[in-house]
């Protein structure tokens, strides 16, 4: 594709050494980020070479100069400086830097331009990545002819001199840069340079807005309203809106796709490209009719399920989009909390033989527009025959390709009973609500669906998932997690790819069972199968911690706040590890996060108390527990040792005796903690193994437990330890 600029090849070429991708892809997330950007700030398609695998590119048998010449004949040239960039014998150097250099400065335009602001620019924008040496800024300058003038992407700290990535925070960075407004630098770079080079696009330009926006009109169907939000915008309006936006304005728009904070593959970047991510919302319920409540909340399923199969994709959990339901606010509010750029509203109405489904995919940013919309008149038995085409319109629509895999699994259409699928729902809702009653009317509805057809796997998923997520409501005790087990092997016995059946199990293999080689089979298996399912990569974590990778450990735990981000027990379980480590700084600051989340989370108070208990910060440990106390008391243990380590040996002892009277496994592992802290061993070891009998929870863990470093070289403790059988 041609420049915009008529007699150029390309608007922009990226130049850089390999070296500077190798490690974490950072030019390649780079470029991908640009090119989002330049899409928001053109009207125009703007064209970028850029070489991913230089090494499969131009060959020795190659008129390297030759070849180069054409693809260098490119308007803009961004070269992205780094302490490997600068050096004469390096090809990006010499046969791209300095020779487009000195091609440049003989063209038509020459290197140095005149802006429309009566500044001049030169049509080489670098873009730097490191701080660099005297010697490599004092080479730059002389083969420019002038000072260094770049973009800077340089995260700087005591000791540190690395590549911005957008998931830092501005506030640790001594430069204070934030990734997203120095993108939108380097696009309204080009833009000006462009729009100053020929003047007479930017009145084509404006002209256009209004032809489209007039034409566009037309296509937007009539208002759609969520919860008394009325949306009637057209599809262009952002053309309007966005030359009046500033950086400031920009800054805070969250432009965060999740794949670029982790860059391996069971994390979110796959094949070197970064995941996009959206959310699909509640279905709003205007039927008028509350026992058609299963209905919105099947199509929502419906939605969410294929789109979680997509490795290009990362979808919201369900979970965390349930905290919109009936909200008020707008589709931009929703999406900078959840982090997406996209958004999936829908509505239904009518009756279940008569359905009027309403759908829409609004991108939310730089501001509100239908990419699509649509509606279906039918019965509520036919609508399976239609998400083929909405899932494709909504992948179309946010430009997420599927790989042939996963298009077939999309498109396929698979023929269950209506009235199984029926039965299912009505389960899965009823159960979901959490009641005794509401409970077992959802088991009722469950067992008519095996009923229907025993063959099918989706009631006995069903089942496993609500025992496991709402067993203390089945009236059942213990044996709720036993009926979850085994419908989840039941489920696997019928369809080895159910994600959540995999979920299901690891969860019990890993702490309750203890057999961590089939918990880590069943994690493994589930992230595989469901790539956005933030439970595994969290339970992931957990299970690394027992082998000792504790970095790989936070890189799972991170993918899982990630992919559910405004899910405090995520936020949460990251603070919590930190803590584990030692990594008490972190530790307060993943909790003041997760307390950011839910003000009223006692998981994020316990983890801070405990870190300042660590800390030696004494005083602030002990009023920390005591805010979360006045909460609920689940975590009275943190105030047991905070009282401890504190020397206040009698409020110490006091707060075990209240947790002696009512002795359970959790309190029976709070126990080992606050007696290991006043130095009782005995005592200690004797309420380690009282949890060990009673299977709690946490006993996998003990290697790592800080509060239990004084036991460690017990000879009854490695007997427990031993007695574990421990990976790694």
């Amino acid at each position: 594709m041609a420049s915009i600029i008529p007699g150029y090849e390309y608007d922009i070429f990226i130049s850089y050494r390999q070296k500077d991708n190798k490690y974490d892809g950072w030019v390649t997330e780079f470029v991908d980020n640009l090119k989002r950007e330049l899409d928001a700030t053109f009207k125009e398609d703007v064209s970028i070479y850029f070489d991913e695998n230089p090494s499969d590119g131009l060959l020795e048998i190659h008129n390297v100069d030759k070849s180069l010449e054409v693809k260098l004949k490119s308007l803009i040239f961004i070269p992205v400086i780094s302490q490997t960039y600068c050096d004469p014998k390096s090809f990006a150097w010499q046969n791209e830097f300095v020779a487009f250099n000195r091609l440049a400065a003989g063209d038509q335009l020459g290197r140095d331009i005149k802006l429309a602001s009566g500044n001049v620019c030169s049509r080489i924008i670098p873009v730097r990545i490191h701080d660099l040496d005297p010697s490599d800024t004092e080479l730059i300058e002389k083969e420019t002819g002038g000072r260094l003038r770049s973009i800077d992407f340089i995260y700087s700290a005591s000791g540190v001199n690395r590549p911005l990535t957008p998931s830092d925070n501005p506030d640790k960075n001594l430069n204070k840069t934030f990734y997203r407004d120095q993108i939108n630098k380097v696009a309204n770079t080009v833009k000006e340079i462009i729009y100053s080079l020929h003047p007479d696009e930017k009145k084509r330009a404006t002209r256009t807005y209004q032809t489209r926006e007039q034409a566009d009109h037309t296509q937007v169907h009539k208002p759609f309203v969520r919860q008394g939000a009325v949306r009637n915008k057209p599809l262009w309006s952002a053309a309007v809106i966005l030359p009046l936006l500033t950086a400031a304005v920009l800054a805070i728009v969250l432009f965060i796709y999740p794949g670029w904070l982790n860059k391996s593959k069971t994390e979110t970047r796959e094949g070197g490209t970064a995941r996009k991510a959206i959310a699909i919302l509640p279905v709003t319920n205007l039927t008028g009719n509350p026992d058609l409540a299963w209905i919105p909340m099947t199509i929502q399923d419906d939605i969410i399920g294929p789109l979680n199969t997509v490795s290009g994709l990362i979808v919201r959990p369900k979970q965390s989009t349930m905290q919109f339901r009936d909200s008020e606010e707008s589709v931009k509010q929703i999406a900078r909390k959840l982090s997406v750029n996209h958004i999936v509203e829908s509505s239904v109405k009518g009756t279940e033989d008569n359905l009027r489904v309403e759908i829409r995919l609004v991108e939310a940013f730089p501001d509100e527009r239908y990419v699509w919309s649509s509606s279906f008149n039918l019965p509520w038995k036919e609508l399976a025959g239609m998400y083929p085409e909405i899932l494709n319109h909504i992948l179309d629509g946010i430009r997420v390709k599927p790989s042939a895999v996963e298009e077939a699994s999309i498109s396929g259409k698979k023929t269950v009973d209506p009235e199984l699928i029926k039965a299912c729902a009505r389960g899965e809702y009823y159960m979901s609500q959490l009641t005794p009653e509401g409970f077992q009317m959802g088991v009722k509805y469950l067992n008519d669906a095996i009923a229907i057809d025993p063959a099918n796997p989706l009631p006995y998923l069903k089942l496993a998932i609500g025992y496991t997520e709402g067993g203390h409501a089945a009236g059942v005790g213990g044996e709720a997690a036993n009926r979850a087990k085994a419908y989840a092997i039941k489920a696997l016995e019928l369809d080895s790819t159910l994600a959540d059946a995999h979920v299901v199990l690891a969860t019990r293999y890993l702490y309750t069972e203890w057999d961590f080689a089939k918990a880590e089979y069943h994690i493994k298996r589930a992230m595989e199968l469901n790539h956005n399912s933030s439970t595994a990569y969290a339970h992931y974590g957990w299970f690394l911690t027992l082998t000792g990778k504790l970095d790989e450990a936070t890189k799972a735990m991170r993918t899982a706040v990630e992919i559910d981000p405004t899910d405090p027990l995520m936020q949460g379980y990251l603070a919590w590890l930190y803590l584990w480590m030692g990594h008490n700084e972190e530790a307060i600051t993943e909790a003041d996060k997760t307390l950011q989340l839910d003000p009223n989370y006692t998981m994020a108070y316990y983890v801070k108390g405990s870190a300042y208990a660590e800390m030696g910060r004494y005083t602030e440990a002990i009023e920390t527990n005591k805010k979360g106390l006045e909460i609920d008391s689940t975590y009275v243990v943190g105030l047991g040792i905070a009282y401890a380590r504190a020397g206040q040996k009698e409020n110490a002892l006091q707060v075990a005796s209240k947790m002696e009277k009512d002795l359970n496994s959790w309190n029976a592992w709070g126990l080992t903690e606050v007696y290991a802290a006043l130095g009782e061993k005995d005592k200690a070891i004797h309420f380690l193994e009282e949890a060990y009998k009673m299977r709690q929870d946490f006993i996998p863990w003990i290697r790592y437990d800080y509060n239990l470093k004084s036991l460690r070289d017990d000879p009854r403790f490695k007997d427990i330890v031993s007695r574990l059988h421990l990976p790694g």
